[in-house]
């Protein structure tokens, strides 16, 4: 296992954490009411001008989303609150589910917030480009497991060199944590112009996506007879988190450099053959 210890402990604490956090929403109502409430009060950041916040809160959160390295920052949490801020503003004009698909200023400012947020989030991936970076001496001199190891996946991403945009597209559009492959490239040298523009280019889809959540959801319940309410929204967040580190975790713990060693004895093998 190439992850460390003490990481291993801190990834099993927010597992926990996660855990407790749900037990403690499903199971005592005073933190149940104290969540809720913090939920809708941001529910006002969208109307009238405060909208212009609610862009800037897109764009922090987005960014230090994908600025945080090693671990996730949970910001499909706050671009959902935004964005049901925005569906219930519309909602309590009147207008029922169907009217709000229709109507052209609501997708206008989902889509701002999702834009925006693409933004934050691709300026967010280039600290982990630079850290990465600059580890690269650090990996060279100390000789860190860990930092050899995460070498060894941009390694074998640059395998292909065609592929490595669309590779790096297809880690911004899904939950997969970004900085997991923006430092090692960033420890190989890759062109940044290379990461950052399939990189934006995804973080668009995936912050649209999130922006949209809230009437996939409304959807879904509407489509069973049933109506949303922020206890399933504030629960299927968490789940979401705990899914992201999951996948975060397993990507950090595989040994990429045995990995790469074995592949490469097998092609020489292949060739020798």
């Amino acid at each position: 296992m190439a992850v460390p210890k003490k990481l291993i402990i801190v990834f099993t604490l927010i597992y926990i954490s996660v855990i407790i956090y749900i037990f403690l929403f499903l199971f005592l109502p005073g933190f149940q009411n104290i969540v809720i409430s913090a939920r809708q009060n941001l529910r006002v950041i969208t109307e009238g001008p405060n909208y212009f916040w609610a862009l800037l809160i897109s764009l922090g959160i987005c960014f230090l989303g994908s600025a945080s390295i090693g671990f996730p920052i949970p910001f499909p949490f706050v671009l959902f609150s935004l964005s049901n801020s925005i569906y219930l503003k519309y909602y309590n004009s009147g207008l029922e589910l169907i009217q709000i698909l229709q109507t052209g200023p609501f997708w206008l400012e989902i889509l701002g917030l999702a834009l925006i947020g693409g933004l934050g989030s691709a300026l967010g991936e280039s600290t982990g480009y630079l850290v990465g970076f600059g580890t690269k001496r650090i990996s060279d001199e100390r000789g860190s497991d860990l930092l050899k190891n995460v070498n060894g996946f941009g390694k074998l991403i640059l395998e292909n060199q065609k592929r490595t945009p669309l590779y790096i597209f297809l880690f911004a559009l899904t939950p997969l944590p970004d900085d997991i492959l923006f430092l090692p490239l960033g420890m190989i040298n890759y062109p940044f112009w290379k990461c950052i523009i399939p990189g934006w280019l995804g973080k668009n889809f995936t912050t649209f996506f999130y922006c949209c959540w809230p009437i996939f959801v409304e959807i879904g319940f509407v489509a069973q007879g049933f109506q949303s309410n922020d206890i399933s929204s504030i629960i299927t967040e968490a789940l979401l988190l705990i899914i992201t580190i999951t996948v975060m975790f397993f990507i950090m713990a595989f040994n990429w450099t045995k990995y790469l060693e074995k592949r490469s004895k097998k092609k020489v093998e292949t060739i020798s053959g």
